[in-house]
């Protein structure tokens, strides 16, 4: 998911990284500018709330589409025995 961030200041990413990291620890988190992508296992209203508790607004959600941090594969890693 991507998150447009209002009046996000640069000190202000670490207390978003803590937030989204309390609610999954396993999350990655990638900011460019106001722009945060996250890929975790919760939701866009978890993410978003978690955001508002470390005292920022989400301004836009600009992709809403989840991915699973936890389940990233390359088909080549599959092997069968």
């Amino acid at each position: 998911m991507k998150l447009r961030i209002q009046d996000l200041p640069e000190d202000g990413v670490r207390s978003i990284i803590d937030a989204i990291l309390q609610v999954d620890l396993g999350a990655r988190i990638n900011f460019d500018a106001s722009l945060v992508s996250i890929a975790g296992r919760m939701t866009v209203d978890d993410a978003s709330a978690a955001i508002e508790r470390s005292g920022y607004q989400v301004a836009a959600i600009v992709d809403q589409t989840l991915i699973d941090a936890g389940f990233r594969y390359k088909p080549h890693d599959i092997r069968s025995f």
